[in-house]
């Protein structure tokens, strides 16, 4: 466990209700509780994110096939590693990583037994519903629904000044404010 992630647990693992603080058991925290910890602010810190969940992510690989955009695996030590196309734009790689620990968080037992390896159209060996679940997550890791209703209700409406906001392509907020049921 990385000492990002060895902080991150001592201060998950003592609660705060009405002053008094109480110890839970951090055996029972998820990879869902330490997202969460990085969703509270745009744009969402998923570097730091994988970071804590002891993912190393190589951002810029490269790989045979150009239509590639990344990859998680299994490491024979028993890590994981996110492999990410080099030649993509910044936002791409951004949502990128949200998919690939979005199959992290989701798929785990998919990517011990074969891995994963996404194309341009985030498909992969996993079935259709499989990257629709990565695809959905990535796009809450990546823009937080609370955080994109906030932003919204502050006047910040624009697809660029989200986009601006949360790191994120245009084509990414347009359909992220469609999911929300939100229109520019």
């Amino acid at each position: 466990m990385t000492l990002h992630a060895r902080r991150l647990m001592r201060t998950l693992a003592t609660h705060t209700t009405e002053g008094k603080t109480r110890m839970i058991n951090v055996a029972t925290i998820t990879p869902f509780d330490i997202a969460k910890c990085y969703m509270k602010k745009a744009p969402t810190d998923l570097m730091g994110m994988a970071s804590a969940l002891g993912i190393r992510v190589d951002n810029n690989a490269t790989f045979e096939d150009k239509n590639l955009s990344g990859s998680i695996k299994r490491c024979r030590d028993g890590s994981y590693q996110i492999a990410i196309n080099g030649s993509d734009s910044e936002q791409r790689k951004r949502f990128t990583l949200a998919h690939e620990l979005a199959h992290f968080m989701l798929h785990r037992d998919i990517i011990d037994s074969v891995g994963l390896v996404d194309d341009a159209m985030y498909r992969s060996g996993a079935s259709a519903t499989e990257e629709y679940q990565a695809n959905s997550l990535a796009a809450e890791l990546l823009m937080p629904k609370d955080l994109v209703r906030l932003f919204w209700k502050k006047g910040l409406c624009g697809i660029y000044q989200l986009g601006g906001a949360f790191d994120a392509s245009p084509d990414a907020v347009k359909i992220r404010l469609r999911q929300l049921g939100l229109s520019p």
